[in-house]
C-alpha cells in the first residue's frame, strides 16, 4: 500500500459521470486521476507516467478525508516513533477499519495523520499500536 503525494493539479476536465485531474508528483511524474461523481471512487487512468501504478491491477484508490484521518488517529495508542517495542500494524489497516474497506485498496491521504501520543506524522505505512479493544482486520494486499 502506498501514499502518492500530489505536488500540483495541472489540469482538470469534466464529463457527465466524472472529473479528471492531471496531477504532478514532487518527483515530476504526471498522472491522470478520475473521480467518479456518483460513487466518489478514484481510479488511475492511463497515460503519462502512470504505467508503474497501472501494473498493479485491481487496486482501487481511495481518498481519505481529514475527518476520517482524525478518527483513525484517535484509534491508536502510539506509533513506531514513541513505542519501544516492535509494532506490526500499519496505519492503513486502522484507516481501512474506520472506512470499513478491506481488500485491494490504496489510500490517498489528504493530509498526514498524527500520533496522539508523540504527535509524530503518520503515513499509511507508519506502524502503529491500536488502542485496546480496537479490532483491526489485517488483510493481504496485492501489489
Amino acid at each position: 500500500m502506498g501514499v502518492h503525494y500530489i505536488d500540483a493539479v495541472e489540469d482538470r476536465s469534466y464529463d457527465p459521470n466524472a472529473e479528471y485531474f492531471k496531477v504532478r508528483t514532487p518527483e515530476g511524474k504526471r498522472y491522470i486521476l478520475r473521480s467518479d461523481r456518483e460513487t466518489g471512487e478514484w481510479t488511475l487512468q492511463s497515460g503519462f507516467d502512470g504505467a508503474e501504478l497501472l501494473a498493479r491491477p485491481g487496486i482501487e484508490l481511495v481518498t481519505v478525508d481529514p475527518t476520517t484521518i482524525r478518527k483513525a488517529d484517535s484509534k491508536i495508542a502510539g506509533c513506531e516513533r514513541c513505542r519501544n517495542y516492535e509494532l506490526d500494524i500499519p496505519f492503513s489497516f486502522v484507516i481501512a477499519d474506520v472506512l470499513e474497506k478491506h481488500g485491494a485498496f490504496d489510500f490517498i491521504l489528504s493530509e498526514a495523520g498524527h500520533c496522539p501520543n508523540c504527535n509524530g506524522e503518520l503515513t499509511e505505512k507508519t506502524l502503529v499500536e491500536p488502542q485496546g479493544g480496537i479490532e483491526v482486520k489485517a488483510t493481504s494486499r496485492t501489489k
